[in-house]
């Protein structure tokens, strides 16, 4: 990336250090020098008190970059997906199951039932853990960075819509819709009281 480079060559034809520039955005100097070693990137709030202090556009800061950012939100909106289609998969099959237990072997549905949590769990906190990955947030701080881009950024924005891919964007929500149908058949299944009528099949 460039964003650490142009970041650098910006505050040094300026005359300031990392410190002076810390304290210009009202950031730490730590965080000055882990974006110009290319560690971390700003998040939207510090990319604008960046651009403020260096008296540029947030455009000229990531200029160069914006392919590459493209790219790593489109590559974690993709995994994304993919991590909520095995997800969905997985609850849809667990249904299944439980359905075919409960009408062939209620006996055998305890069992079953517990085993079923435990696979909610699991994918529950394997979909957290992904939102919150280190990727993850890197991806949301180009998007911010991108969608808080002006000037002669607005039109590359407004063409790529800040990285946003329609088919995943449309995948996930029919794999949310199919988890959470999937989860409402569970909850029937596994507390039976509930008596959601379209449970009773």
């Amino acid at each position: 990336m460039e964003f650490g480079s142009t970041l650098a060559k910006l505050r040094e034809g300026r005359g300031w250090s990392q410190a002076k520039l810390a304290e210009r955005a009202g950031v730490s100097q730590e965080s000055v020098a882990a974006w110009e070693s290319g560690r971390e990137f700003p998040a939207q709030e510090q990319l604008l008190a960046l651009a403020m202090a260096l008296k540029v556009k947030i455009g000229r800061l990531i200029e160069g970059d914006e392919e590459l950012m493209v790219k790593v939100i489109e590559g974690t909106d993709t995994y994304e997906t993919a991590v909520m289609g095995v997800i969905s998969v997985v609850t849809a099959a667990c249904a299944l199951v439980l359905v075919a237990l409960s009408h062939t072997d209620p006996g055998g549905l305890e069992i079953a039932v517990r085993v079923t949590e435990a696979i909610l769990v699991v994918g529950l906190l394997a979909l957290v853990w992904q939102r919150r990955s280190p990727r993850a947030l890197r991806a949301k701080a180009f998007r911010d960075a991108l969608e808080a881009a002006d000037g002669s950024q607005t039109a590359f924005v407004l063409k790529r819509k800040a990285g946003r891919n329609t088919g995943n964007t449309i995948m996930q929500f029919v794999l949310g819709a199919i988890i959470a149908v999937t989860l409402i058949v569970l909850l029937g299944i596994i507390v039976p009281e509930s008596r959601l009528p379209w449970v009773m099949l």
